[in-house]
């Protein structure tokens, strides 16, 4: 469930890639829709904008606040600066804050929005205020024979068993510190600097983020047969065999059949772009979509609806035709306007991660003409991102061999 394990403060041009162009994470067409979405819209502060003039916050976008222009000698003309590379923009310094934390919703401790299904820092959620005892999970290795009873029992460097290949998973240090929390002195959402230094690290300033409850309610399918907290088998999460109750607590072991919903999670769409005013059915992709749950009359089935947030916070709810643990059927009605939406699965009152969707306008042809083999076409809706496959504007006519060439 989300994203692998990894640091994120020493990015390079091929680390953006590796997510961002990856077909089985997003479609790498909805990249340019999302920026050229952005025309019109107020620039925040910060801003990843490399124009100090026209992108200066509090403007509004425009092509040259990130399309800079530079004067050729050569051919008395400007040039484009090469701007396929993510972090021209989205500026990267070593050791200070990542790309990835230095957005509005991270700097207002708003995890959730990319992390999904974990607490935000001081949004009220139960965090235990009694000492610990012999059945607090240890930060890392437990009391147990084989290390159970903390986290690192099972979050902990390895091999993946079906590849043979070794799994590096980093310590909590340079997961937590790669965020750039220290440079924006938010050390105390992780220590408590009231108590001694060797205990300033603790499980309940952990818990700040990783709630009691988002901690017993993570769980995937084991067995291909539904998630049924209790009966899984062992170590597929949290929740779903004695085994994981022994692995975090390690004092003792119990059955859990008496959980509620369990948190989804989505890694997919089928289409990440959909042009507004018509009705188009996508398909989200992930995991524990649905879940059992044992109630005093008896098992019930627990399922996820689709919400699309607007950057206006706007909430849109979207019932699934058709559902299964790992997929969601759902249209995007003719009805929503155009821009980007933030889409995620929500459970009852478990909320997944956050995946973008681009909703595009519409491309209408009002007037074409023809000139020495050019043709001048009138319209609306036209990408400015050209013959790119699968993601910018072409023209095609019947029964011709090949795409025509846009031009300009």
């Amino acid at each position: 469930m989300g994203l692998p394990d990894g640091v994120f403060n020493t990015l390079v041009e091929a680390n953006c890639r590796a997510c961002h162009q990856d077909q089985n994470i997003v479609n790498p067409g909805s990249i340019p829709d999302r920026h050229h979405l952005l025309v019109g819209a107020t620039i925040p502060d910060p801003t990843a904008s490399p124009d100090p003039i026209y992108g200066a916050p509090g403007g509004t976008y425009e092509c040259l606040s990130c399309h800079q222009l530079v004067w050729n000698d050569t051919a008395f003309s400007y040039d484009f600066v090469s701007f396929r590379d993510c972090l021209l923009c989205h500026d990267q310094v070593a050791g200070e804050a990542s790309v990835h934390h230095l957005t509005a919703a991270a700097m207002a401790d708003d995890c959730k929005a990319c992390h999904g299904p974990i607490d935000n820092p001081n949004d009220g959620h139960y965090v235990p205020t009694y000492d610990a005892s012999l059945v607090t999970p240890q930060l890392k290795l437990g009391t147990g024979a084989n290390g159970e009873g903390g986290c690192a029992f099972c979050h902990a460097a390895g091999t993946d068993t079906s590849t043979g290949q070794p799994i590096t998973v980093y310590t909590n240090a340079k997961t937590h510190h790669s965020t750039g929390l220290v440079y924006l002195n938010k050390c105390y959402l992780c220590h408590d600097m009231t108590l001694p230094s060797e205990s300033k690290l603790k499980i309940r300033q952990c818990e700040n983020c990783h709630g009691v409850k988002s901690l017993h309610n993570i769980q995937v399918d084991s067995d291909a047969n539904g998630i049924d907290p209790g009966a899984e088998d062992s170590y597929f999460g949290h929740i779903g065999n004695q085994d994981d109750c022994w692995g975090c607590h390690g004092f003792t072991a119990a059955a859990v059949p008496l959980s509620g919903p369990v948190v989804p999670d989505v890694n997919g769409l089928s289409a990440y772009t959909v042009t507004t005013g018509v009705d188009t059915a996508i398909t989200v992709t992930g995991i524990a979509f649905t879940n059992s749950v044992q109630t005093p009359n008896g098992a019930v089935v627990l399922t996820s609806v689709v919400v699309l947030t607007g950057a206006n916070g706007i909430e849109t709810t979207l019932i699934p035709s058709a559902i299964t643990e790992s997929s969601m059927d759902v249209t995007i009605p003719t009805t929503m306007a155009q821009g980007n939406y933030a889409l995620s699965a929500v459970k009852v009152n478990t909320v997944s991660n956050s995946v973008n969707l681009s909703i595009m306008p519409d491309v209408k042809i009002t007037y074409a003409s023809c000139l020495n083999g050019i043709v001048s076409i009138t319209g609306s809706g036209f990408s400015q991102y050209v013959n790119a496959t699968g993601s910018g504007t072409s023209v095609s006519l019947p029964d011709a061999m090949a795409d025509c060439t846009v031009l300009t």
